[in-house]
């Protein structure tokens, strides 16, 4: 028999009939062989810290998030970011949350008194008889003297009639005594009397004077940029000047106080406000020239100061700044708390400092509101900034938006305090012993600490014991929780049983995002608040879920599918999928139905997976040298992307 020669068989025939793609090359593979499985995306925990905590749980349940403490303010947005304090949050509206540990509603404001000019400065006086609240109406000043629960006492049928001869342009309290000016005159009234007999004793005149001021125990007035001093006995003087009508490094003076170093004095020169420190002279109590003790960024204008405790407090038509005083006079300020349409009153008080809040619109009903914010100066949540937040209010239903023009703090017999103040074009609000009907808390932004989606599960609450309404029946109060994602999707649970919990852990559904935000919403009778402890929400992260596919590839030069005979460089094949691997290069993987992104991140012919060099008898003279054939083991790793990848061409 004569040998028949051995037939030629081209290297490529049908590839693209092999039923697996990787990156743009076709494979058959031995599917017994094939393996699969998902890594665990949470890994294992350890807590190193003393104490223990919620990094002490198990991360592979869900994943908490709790707040019981809000004393450190608002103004904080991203609730769990590395720099994020555990204790503040992003806004609130009709809530108090300056006692650890608790959140309770707002008092109420109610409308004492209705004024409809723009010049409602406020003071406080007592002249060892009755303590006296004035507001300016015009050219006129009104008062109280039960805490500004009746102004009817003198006004509006009867009250201090145009004591400066003229539109009142501020107002200042000694303590015993207040002083008003208008345009040439500034009058002392102490109660409900004043007199303009004598210019130098009871009245000043003082042509175009704009402002007036008590510091250290000195009356001073500005005129544009001159800044004077009053003494009883003496007509204004040019020789009682401090900064002189030449003086030309401020337009005009906006505030003057005394602190326990010296007087400040505030002005703006065009768009910049200043701060000047002036020294009083320790043999003859003259006050000395103005030095300048700091300087605002240019655009920022100063529109009031304060002093406490050594610290400057600094209302500027963008928001209020806090500043040290340190050697010779000069003012180190920090950070601006940005207060839409600025700060222009401020009232110290105990360890919190009240200022006026103008056209507040509530993140929670869209309502403009005109009242108070508060600065606590017990703890600072960065070098110079301390902690803040609304404060009381006028009612949503006012719908104001006026500038607040004053406010002081009346005290009781017993030594109650409550605090007035006064609204552009609206008149006097007072701080009442109720409560606002309901009152919000945005806690901010919670990722949980990562940026993969999570999904929310559970909610509850601590809270003090919900009164009840006259049947018995708890619906006077209610603490409610509401959780809302990134796509503003939302649920809700509300609390209104007579335990001093949500009854149980209780589910939410349909909450699902990058971030989650909490809030709180409290409801009361008006008479009685809510007292919340404590929330805590719950989250199931969800990471992406990444495979390893152990891939058996038949590296064979010639291999079988779908009743097709597929011929294959395998050296080729091999230095292809190596530099995959060296490369981490990030290719398509598709097998089936499925299109997954991935990288090789190793290879491996396992043991008794080779089964023999190539044929070099039946190599083509453009072929390699020979290689192994058998089952190459690739290893590939799926990725999370955006998009899937597109195989470029074919093999």
């Amino acid at each position: 028999m004569v040998a028949q020669p051995r037939r030629q068989i081209p290297y490529r025939t049908t590839r693209d009939a092999l039923p697996v793609r990787l990156g743009n090359h076709k494979y058959n593979i031995d599917v017994s062989r094939l393996t699969r499985a998902t890594i665990d995306p949470i890994r294992q925990g350890f807590d190193t810290q003393g104490q223990p905590g919620e990094q002490s749980l198990n991360q592979a349940g869900v994943w908490k998030r709790s707040r019981n403490d809000w004393e450190l303010g608002a103004g904080q947005r991203e609730a769990d970011s590395p720099e994020s304090g555990l204790r503040q949050f992003h806004e609130s509206t009709g809530i108090n949350p300056w006692v650890k540990n608790e959140l309770t509603l707002m008092n109420l404001t109610v409308h004492q008194t209705a004024i409809s000019g723009s010049n409602q400065y406020m003071a406080e006086a007592n002249n060892g008889v009755n303590e006296y609240l004035y507001v300016c109406d015009g050219s006129n000043v009104r008062y109280s003297t039960d805490q500004g629960g009746d102004w009817s006492d003198g006004t509006p049928d009867n009250p201090i009639t145009n004591p400066a001869g003229g539109d009142i342009l501020g107002i200042a309290s000694d303590g015993k005594n207040v002083y008003v000016v208008a345009s040439a005159k500034i009058t002392k009234i102490t109660g409900t009397s004043f007199s303009t007999s004598t210019d130098g004793t009871d009245h000043w005149l003082l042509a175009s004077a704009d402002g007036v001021w008590v510091a250290n125990g000195y009356l001073i007035a500005s005129v544009a940029d001159r800044l004077t001093v009053l003494s009883v006995g003496s007509v204004a003087s040019a020789n009682a000047d401090i900064a002189s009508a030449s003086f030309n490094q401020v337009d005009s003076w906006s505030s003057v106080i005394g602190t326990p170093v010296g007087i400040y004095a505030a002005g703006n020169q065009g768009d910049q406000g200043r701060i000047y420190y002036v020294g009083i002279n320790d043999s003859t109590s003259a006050l000395n020239v103005p030095v300048i003790a700091a300087e605002l960024p240019l655009g920022e204008k100063i529109n009031v100061i304060a002093e406490y405790g050594g610290l400057v407090i600094i209302g500027t038509s963008k928001g209020i700044r806090l500043a040290q005083i340190t050697g010779q006079g000069y003012l180190t300020y920090g950070p601006r708390i940005n207060i839409a349409g600025g700060v222009s009153v401020l009232e110290p008080q105990g360890e919190f400092v009240w200022f006026g809040w103008t056209d507040y619109t509530s993140p929670f009903d869209d309502t403009n509101r005109s009242g108070l914010g508060r600065l606590s100066l017990k703890e600072l949540t960065a070098q110079l900034v301390p902690a803040y937040a609304s404060d009381l209010m006028t009612p949503d239903a006012a719908d104001l938006s006026g500038a607040v023009q004053g406010i002081v703090t009346s005290t009781d017999e017993e030594g109650n305090e409550l605090r007035l103040f006064s609204v552009s074009g609206s008149g006097v609000w007072q701080e009442e012993p109720l409560y606002v009907p309901t009152g919000s808390i945005n806690e901010g932004r919670f990722r949980w600490g990562i940026t993969e989606l999570k999904t929310a599960v559970s909610v509850d609450l601590r809270h003090g014991i919900l009164a009840t309404n006259a049947d018995g029946i708890i619906s006077d109060e209610t603490v409610a929780i509401t959780l809302t994602d990134d796509a503003g999707n939302t649920d809700t649970v509300t609390s209104d049983t007579e335990e001093t919990t949500t009854p149980g852990i209780q589910v939410v559904e349909g909450v699902k995002g990058e971030y989650i935000s909490p809030s709180l919403t409290l409801t009361g009778p008006g008479a009685t608040t809510p007292t919340l402890y404590r929330w805590t929400t719950r989250a199931i992260p969800m990471p992406f879920v990444a495979e390893v596919i152990q891939l058996p590839i038949i590296l064979t030069t010639h291999t079988e599918h779908d009743n097709r005979d597929v011929y294959q460089d395998i050296y080729d094949e091999y230095i292809y999928i190596r530099e995959l691997l060296e490369n981490r290069e990030l290719v398509t993987f598709i097998m089936g139905h499925e299109h997954k992104n991935v990288y090789v991140s190793g290879l491996a012919y396992q043991e008794g997976s080779v089964s023999k060099w190539s044929d070099s008898e039946n190599r083509t003279e453009e072929r390699r040298d020979r290689w192994l054939e058998g089952i190459l083991t690739v290893q590939l790793i799926t990725v999370q992307t955006g998009v899937t990848l597109q195989p470029i061409g074919t093999a």
